[in-house]
């Protein structure tokens, strides 16, 4: 089993050479190994110095998965339409997802405030949030349908283009004992993973996830934001992440982006996604998966059924 870290946002006193540093000391990486970093999440910063912490450079090899992803395209027309076409097939999909996921919350939202007999709306209720949970759950296997469509008939591990890449990334790969997958665009961050091995980039390695990092390692990927500048926001499922962090739905920038002294809110999204936990990772917070499960440092909090804030991963 990977040892995994799961990271909040950059700032609150936790950085990466401190935490490469605990890994070190406790001997589950060798002091001074090589470290492989992911930072395709950023696009035109990629390999950036400054994404990484600079005390560690001599030690990091950027598998540059953005650019190579680039490449890749310019090398094999024919997988880039094919790509080009199955995204469009996914946002259609996503816009129709948005319009009946925004009738099922409003609904359950009314019954929430509906009064009168307690013992006939608590059972509407329910099945409100029900519905919106079956919704969730289609949505995701329609995801996954149609990306695996477009996987067996493009077989991207086939294409010249793309083993040619597999095999430089594999040679930087070599030798490293850590894979640190830093934050930005999470689905720009997840498709560059998946093109190039997914989950295999990660075996037998100490993965380190920063924020977005963090939220694709889930095997559930919810984007979230309460108050966006543009209007109301509902969370929603994006697509299946890469499975490491079992049990987890990862909600990186949580008190900026979650309206968390609305009770209400914050339950119905602990029920929605549960019996995984719903945890909050602000700047300075980090979790650790050992042998006997989760462990959280920084004051790491999850939303309890009723909406409140507890500390994780303290049992419910």
């Amino acid at each position: 089993m990977n040892p995994v870290v799961l990271l909040g946002p950059r700032g609150g006193g936790l950085t990466l050479r401190g935490v490469v540093a605990e890994l070190e000391a406790s001997g589950v990486i060798s002091r001074g190994s090589r470290i492989a970093a992911v930072t395709a999440g950023w696009r035109d910063r990629e390999a950036n110095e400054g994404l990484l912490d600079p005390r560690l450079a001599d030690r990091v090899a950027d598998l540059e998965l953005y650019r190579r992803s680039d490449r890749v395209a310019e090398a094999d027309a024919e997988f880039a339409r094919a790509h080009r076409a199955t995204q469009g097939r996914l946002k259609a999909l996503r816009r129709a997802y948005n319009l009946r996921l925004d009738g099922l919350v409003e609904a359950h939202r009314g019954l929430a405030e509906l009064r009168g007999d307690e013992s006939v709306l608590r059972a509407e209720r329910d099945e409100a949030l029900e519905a919106i949970r079956r919704l969730d759950a289609r949505h995701l296997d329609r995801v996954v349908e149609i990306r695996s469509e477009f996987e067996r008939r493009m077989k991207p591990a086939e294409r010249d283009a793309v083993r040619s890449q597999r095999r430089e990334v594999d040679a930087r790969l070599e030798g490293t004992e850590t894979v640190v997958i830093e934050g930005g665009h999470v689905a720009n961050l997840l498709s560059r993973l998946r093109l190039f091995g997914g989950r295999e980039l990660l075996r037998g390695r100490a993965v380190i996830a920063r924020s977005a990092g963090a939220m694709v390692l889930t095997p559930r990927i919810v984007l979230f934001h309460d108050r966006p500048p543009w209007g109301a926001g509902h969370p929603e499922v994006f697509d299946a992440g890469l499975g490491l962090a079992e049990d987890i739905v990862a909600l990186p920038h949580a008190s900026s982006r979650l309206a968390l002294d609305d009770r209400a809110l914050s339950a119905r999204l602990a029920a929605r996604f549960a019996p995984a936990s719903c945890v909050l990772l602000d700047p300075g917070h980090r979790i650790d998966r050992a042998a006997e499960g989760w462990n959280g440092e920084g004051g790491v909090e999850r939303l309890d059924p009723t909406g409140r804030r507890v500390r994780f991963p303290a049992a419910a």
